[in-house]
């Protein structure tokens, strides 16, 4: 018998974690968004996050916020408002996930994401569809990688970064902290926290702080 899960947030995002969600086996109960509340997508009912306390503290949850630094506060605020509820990875069922890996708490990896051996995946973090991380990355709490990307390896990004849209990046190289790499980048020397860069090769272009946006 399917498993009750509820995710946190209503947006595109939301509805691609229900789907891999689903394919795990988990049966969508309801979405939470204040801004939302008493809509229903898929049938679904999205409800208010006091509801949610009052009904599925013990729940299993995940968060579906496609900005880092958001899914990140949003976990963490969960996480200690409801000390007895799980955070399940998802991993959907097309994934090709070596076993010598190791994978977190709250993380989502999107339907063809191909997961080389001896690479780990930090806790509440985003494979989107068709990435590939080859062996012995490390991909650290809340980061990012968009769909198409690939990872080399020896590869280590840092702390909510996000790799966009069909960019590489070359063996054996670290990805700062809060760094935002363009979509269709080729990355081949280390990138700095804090720091957007894009381009074949890669370049730094702006600094960034943590909560500035990148999903406009």
């Amino acid at each position: 018998m399917p498993k009750d899960i509820v995710l946190i947030g209503s947006g595109g995002h939301a509805k691609s974690v229900s789907s891999v969600a689903t394919s795990c086996g988990f049966n969508v109960i309801a979405y939470v968004d204040d801004d939302k509340a008493g809509e229903n997508i898929f049938e679904i009912p999205v409800i208010s996050s006091s509801e949610c306390e009052q009904n599925y503290s013990s729940n299993d949850f995940a968060i579906a916020i496609g900005d880092n630094a958001i899914r990140e506060h949003v976990a963490k605020e969960y996480k200690a408002k409801f000390p007895n509820a799980k955070f399940p990875y998802l991993i959907h069922k097309s994934c090709i996930i070596d076993p010598h890996c190791k994978i977190m708490e709250g993380s989502v990896l999107m339907p063809l994401s191909n997961i080389g051996p001896g690479t780990n995946i930090g806790c509440f973090c985003i494979v989107n569809t068709h990435s590939s991380v080859d062996h012995d990355c490390n991909i650290n709490d809340y980061a990012s990688l968009a769909p198409g990307v690939v990872l080399g390896g020896l590869v280590t990004i840092g702390l909510r970064s996000a790799i966009s849209i069909g960019s590489t990046v070359k063996h054996n190289l670290t990805i700062g902290h809060d760094v935002v790499i363009g979509g269709n980048s080729y990355v081949n020397k280390k990138i700095k926290d804090n720091t957007v860069a894009y381009g074949t090769p890669c370049k730094k272009v702006s600094e960034r702080k943590k909560f500035d946006p990148y999903l406009d």
